[in-house]
């Protein structure tokens, strides 16, 4: 094995953490292989901020189905005709925050931000987000999600560390330089994400504060032609890498400067606070990602007697509040619309409540995204609640990460099923980003749809540019349903009917590409 591969397998490049302001999060940054995966040559300046749940959050209680309530509140007293639910779970009905425009769904009591975000249709989530054959475990399923692999697949590399690894086979040696100045991935708390991990190195760094790189900085240059020797070597590159990186970051904490937004005093918050401090400051990074703790709520998920209270309620509040001033912060920074945040989860807790007051671990959760380009119609229904004890996946989380790469940096979907899965489908999740080219614009809907739900004919009306126009009408799971327009159009409003009398009772998605800008919109077929 040559030197540099053994060193490489033996110390990953991370040093001894520091903390920015006190505050961890994750950033990585793009490389030209990256740029590529996220066409940042057109949108280099839009940014992913993903906020982990961790510990499997339970979504039956975030986003509550109201039409459902009166099962969840079963206590079991019928016998195995209507068995247990989670009576002591439940907040009162009349507390359930209704969302604008929806009758069956409702959020916490704890988090009306979130209530607010959707009314201004900056909120918008994907229910029942898993992946097949789910793993229960909270270190397998978190691997999983950050690897981008199936659950009989041991992948030790991130999805992103295995293409940045691709473009920069040389790293850590020459790093920074001018064309990467910035940290290909960074870390800034105890550990390189996991999501940045080469198949041979971690390409992300971890640190902590500059005064832990001192001794070996000062031990120059000459080392023994000794495994100890190649390691220090090694670890003093590291050292050298993580002080140049961040003396950017300080340099970029300084040019954002501080918020007039009065964040609350949660540790989500502040670090949300950093990040937006970052990207103010011109950290030109690609993926932030943050975590907030605590969901494994196995006991004690509410109080005794109280369901509005406890440690979910907490939690939902702390979520909910700290995204709220994170949004406020962006737009005052007139960065709104180059941020879009998401949430998600290892994964859902169990329907049935256990004795503790808490919820065992289940499979399938809601994600939620914040944008102003987010689609406003929800996306998903969950079954009936009757007799299961595990919600089952009906979207992938690939498919989900797959969608947002497609509509939010314009990567086109042979690469998404290189580098994700091989079976992805497009969900509409946001819209009206126009991810081919640099100039701004606003959102806008393009798409009508009426009657919603429709029972036999649906019209269809867009409004249009000039120029080749596709619209198709694919059902919950991407299959094709019909093709009603693949031609150049003129611009303006076009007018479709479709007959759907003979398709099945769900939700369906209508995808219009106009000249290179996607847009989705979603209608449910009830007969």
């Amino acid at each position: 094995m040559k030197r540099r591969e053994f060193l490489k397998r033996s110390v990953p490049l991370t040093a001894a953490p520091i903390y920015l302001s006190g505050v961890p999060i994750s950033a990585m940054t793009e490389s030209t292989n990256l740029a590529a995966l996220t066409n940042a040559g057109s949108l280099s300046d839009r940014c992913l901020v993903l906020v982990f749940l961790d510990g499997g959050n339970d979504g039956l209680n975030t986003l509550i189905p109201i039409d459902q309530y009166d099962i969840l509140m079963r206590d079991g007293s019928g016998g195995d005709s209507q068995p247990l639910r989670r009576p002591d779970l439940m907040i009162p009905k009349n507390k359930i925050l209704k969302l604008n425009g929806l009758d069956d769904t409702g959020l916490h009591s704890t988090m009306e931000k979130f209530q607010t975000l959707f009314g201004e249709d900056k909120l918008g989530f994907v229910r029942n987000v898993g992946y097949p054959n789910p793993n229960k475990s909270h270190f397998r399923s978190t691997d999983i999600w950050n690897s981008g692999s199936s659950s009989n697949e041991f992948v030790t590399s991130g999805w992103f560390g295995r293409y940045l690894s691709s473009n920069h086979p040389s790293f850590p040696d020459g790093y920074p330089n001018s064309n990467y100045p910035d940290p290909l991935a960074l870390s800034i708390g105890n550990t390189a994400s996991n999501t940045c991990q080469g198949p041979i190195i971690n390409m992300g760094v971890s640190i902590k504060n500059l005064n832990n790189f001192i001794d070996i900085k000062e031990g120059g240059n000459n080392t023994p032609d000794t495994p100890y020797g190649h390691e220090l070597q090694y670890i003093r590159t590291a050292s050298k890498l993580t002080n140049e990186y961040f003396d950017r970051l300080e340099e970029a904490s300084e040019k954002g400067g501080a918020t007039s937004i009065e964040y609350p005093g949660y540790k989500l918050a502040d670090q949300l606070k950093i990040v937006a401090q970052l990207i103010a400051g011109g950290v030109k990074s690609k993926i932030f990602v943050v975590r907030i703790g605590g969901f494994d709520t196995h006991d004690n998920q509410v109080d005794e007697g109280n369901p509005e209270t406890g440690r979910h309620a907490l939690l939902m509040e702390e979520l909910s509040e700290s995204l709220f001033s994170f949004q406020q912060d962006i737009i005052q920074r007139n960065l709104e619309e180059r941020v879009l945040t998401m949430t998600y989860s290892e994964f859902g807790r169990r329907v049935f409540q256990n004795k503790s007051y808490g919820t065992d671990h289940g499979e399938a959760a809601p994600m939620f995204f914040i944008s102003p380009f987010v689609n406003p119609n929800p996306i998903g229904a969950l079954p009936s609640l009757e007799y299961i004890d595990n919600i089952e996946y009906e979207y992938d989380f690939r498919s989900v990460y797959g969608s947002v790469l497609m509509d939010w940096f314009g990567v086109d979907e042979v690469t998404i099923k290189s580098i994700l899965y091989e079976n992805f489908q497009y969900i509409p999740i946001l819209t009206g980003t126009q991810t081919n080219t640099s100039e701004p614009h606003a959102a806008s809907k393009r798409i009508s749809t009426y009657p919603n739900p429709f029972n036999k004919i649906l019209n269809i009306d867009i409004e249009n540019a000039e120029g080749h126009t596709y619209l198709k009408i694919v059902d919950s799971n991407g299959k094709h349903i019909s093709e009603l327009v693949n031609k150049n159009l003129k611009g303006g409003v076009q007018k479709f009917n479709f007959d759907g009398s003979k398709l099945s009772n769900g939700l369906y998605f209508i995808l219009l590409e106009n000249n290179g800008k996607r847009f989705g919109s979603s209608v449910i077929k009830r007969n």
